[in-house]
């Protein structure tokens, strides 16, 4: 039955609702008794709203609702719409809605502002491939016969079935001695050259070159040629034509002059001694010669010279070469005026060429400028493809400020390398102080002029690094030369640790350096053919004799052997050249210890956010502990990384903890520990 109060209409709000009175006698009468007592309680609370009262009386029975106060429960759909097209409120909606997209935009350009002009670590400067990477210089007659024409002599097709031997070290460049087309087979020092754009047939021909650089590429590897512009052969056909013509094409191709009270023109002298001037009874004329009789000195003040060497540099360049290392180029310029003569030095004995200051015959101004013009030759071919090409420099004997000027500088770039002979000419041997002295004053210099520093512990023209330091120092001076900031050149064979051979019934005789040089010097003792393996030929050939008799240590100075040997000199030259991808030895600093005694040689390379390295050497003649603590930068304990093939103490094999305040370091032993800086 209804509720005769209720209206259909919904109270609004703050009003009560009507009450609602339902009666059912049937449905109640059942539980009268107990709703009886209930009521009586909800009668007490009868004025409390929201209550439900129950009532009874004779004729009925009925519950009763106390009024309900409704919450506010939204706006209708109509007050909606009033508000929401309200001008008013229009502008208000659309006022937030810009400030919410001003407030967003200006916190995205606060943060990146922050970002941008917050202090930072400064990024490294990319390294190109050169500095990165290691070059390795080949013999190409003592590294691999290819056995084509059983000559028992190495040739470019033997270097190209080697190329995964450089990949396993891990060197990304290797230069080639001089193969051009000579006099001779083996011409002595120096290079008789008689024709610069023909490939000597002992080594092949120039589709073998092509074959090279191609196959060198696809591996990663760069081809790097020696090239000689200062000297050709008295048999070079310009030679020839220059000797028979003074007023022909070539007549001024040589320096020629002419003599002077029945004599030479002047007193220079040749790098083999005594008089640099030979006649010519043709010409009557002397001809000018830094080196021997055989090898006369280009004249570079001629423009037909200077465009030949520039073509010849653009020929062996489109045959997919990476670039060159220039021999003997302090001398390629001579002073205009060829009647002076140089300043005798005092105390030294006359008649050798270290007895006169070569003010008038070594690296002139014209030098300079005219490897720059090269330098410009190379980069016409980078900016084809933008691949570098490079150039490295043999400055030989050239010290100090003389040297330095082979970098040029940002507005005239000149070499890329100005190849660094310190360590070839410390024949004596190290101590900690004297290394100390060398590459601190060395990387000074470079750094004075920007330029990039290079290291060199042999070549063809000295005692191996084996027999000149001895064999107990090969993994040592590796990690010296490997490790510090600069690009490392390996003469072919040191990374096994071969040693001066002897040749067929001789002796092994000091390579002539300075004022022993002689115009037959030759040191092809450290030119012996590379040792592959163990067995008669060391792998270098399958021809019954190779050309130059090979070591009597092959035993175990083989890379075969070694390379199943972890701590062979092979292996330990792999994980230092791995090492220099560490960032810490790519772009980290350098700090000669304070531990550094004339026994004693430590360094560490250190990067922010990356692990550190420290690098011991022990010089001296006993087995010492050396203390660390006192260095700021390392902590208590470093770990075990890289020792020499020699080393014992079971305090320092591979991964051991060690403490730095007692590093052990066996007689002639190297030593890598790796450690997180303090700072």
């Amino acid at each position: 039955m209804m509720n005769e109060n209720y209206n259909g209409v919904e109270p609004q709000k703050g009003q009560i609702a009507p009450k609602a009175r339902t009666e059912s006698i049937e449905s109640l009468g059942s539980k009268s008794e107990s709703r009886g007592s209930l009521a009586q309680q909800t009668e007490e609370k009868a004025g409390d709203l929201g209550q439900v009262k129950f009532t009874k009386n004779t004729e009925d029975s009925a519950v009763e609702i106390g009024a309900v106060d409704v919450s506010f429960a939204g706006m209708g759909k109509e007050e909606l719409m009033k508000y929401a097209n309200d001008p008013f409120w229009i502008r208000v909606r659309w006022t937030l809605f810009a400030l919410f997209w001003i407030c967003w935009v200006a916190m995205l350009v606060i943060a990146i502002v922050i970002v941008v002009l917050a202090p930072k670590c400064p990024a490294p400067a990319p390294l190109e491939y050169w500095q990165k990477g290691v070059v390795y210089s080949v013999n190409p007659k003592s590294f691999q016969d290819s056995g084509l024409n059983q000559d028992g002599k190495g040739d470019l097709r033997g270097i190209i079935g080697r190329l995964n031997h450089f990949v396993h070290l891990g060197v990304n460049m290797i230069s080639i001695s001089p193969i051009f087309a000579t006099r001779n087979d083996d011409p002595p020092y120096g290079h008789e050259i008689v024709n610069f754009l023909e490939i000597n047939p002992t080594y092949g021909d120039l589709q073998d070159l092509k074959d090279l650089t191609t196959a060198a590429k696809q591996e990663g590897l760069k081809i790097i040629l020696d090239l000689v512009i200062n000297h050709a052969s008295t048999k070079h056909p310009w030679f020839v034509q220059s000797a028979a013509d003074a007023r022909g094409d070539c007549g001024d191709c040589f320096v020629w002059h002419d003599g002077k009270d029945g004599g030479p023109p002047n007193n220079w002298l040749s790098i083999f001694g005594n008089t640099s001037w030979t006649y010519d009874a043709d010409r009557k004329q002397y001809y000018y010669h830094v080196y021997g009789p055989d090898q006369p000195d280009l004249n570079l003040r001629s423009v037909k010279v200077q465009n030949e060497l520039k073509n010849i540099t653009r020929f062996w360049l489109e045959q997919g070469v990476s670039g060159f290392r220039l021999l003997s180029v302090p001398y390629l310029f001579e002073a205009a005026n060829m009647t002076v003569d140089e300043p005798q030095i005092p105390g030294i004995s006359p008649g050798s060429y270290a007895s006169l200051d070569h003010i008038h015959t070594k690296n002139l101004d014209e030098t300079y400028n005219f490897v720059s013009d090269l330098r410009a030759v190379l980069q016409e071919f980078e900016d084809k493809d933008g691949e570098h090409r490079v150039l490295f420099v043999e400055a030989e004997d050239s010290e100090g400020a003389s040297a330095m000027k082979y970098y040029g500088d940002a507005t005239k770039p000149i070499a890329d390398l100005p190849v660094n002979s310190k360590f070839i000419r410390q024949q004596a041997g190290f101590t900690g102080l004297g290394l100390k002295k060398e590459i601190l004053s060395y990387l000074e210099q470079v750094s004075q002029v920007h330029g990039w520093p290079n290291w060199v512990l042999g070549n063809g023209d000295t005692e191996r690094v084996a027999s000149r330091l001895g064999s107990k120092l090969i993994d040592a001076m590796a990690m010296v030369q490997l490790l510090i900031p600069g690009t490392p050149f390996t003469y072919y064979g040191d990374e096994i640790g071969m040693e001066d051979v002897p040749p067929a019934g001789g002796v092994i005789l000091s390579c002539p350096t300075g004022n022993k040089l002689t115009a037959d010097s030759h040191c092809n003792q450290a030119r012996s053919p590379y040792q592959w393996d163990s067995s008669n030929t060391v792998g270098f050939t399958n021809a019954s004799t190779p050309w130059y008799p090979v070591g009597s240590n092959t035993d175990t100075i083989n890379a075969k052997d070694q390379m199943g040997v972890t701590n062979s000199y092979l292996n330990i030259y792999r994980e230092l050249v791995n090492l220099r991808k560490q960032p810490a030895i790519m772009h980290g600093s350098m700090s000669v210890l304070n531990v550094t005694t004339e026994d004693i040689f430590a360094f560490t390379r250190i990067r922010k956010g990356a692990p550190g390295y420290l690098v011991v050497l022990n010089l001296g003649e006993k087995e010492t502990s050396v203390d660390f603590s006192t260095e700021p930068t390392i902590p208590t304990e470093a770990q075990a990384v890289i020792r020499s093939s020699t080393a014992v103490s079971n305090s320092t094999t591979r991964g051991s903890k060690v403490d730095t305040a007692s590093v052990p370091v066996g007689v002639s032993e190297g030593l890598v520990l790796s450690f997180v800086p303090k700072y």
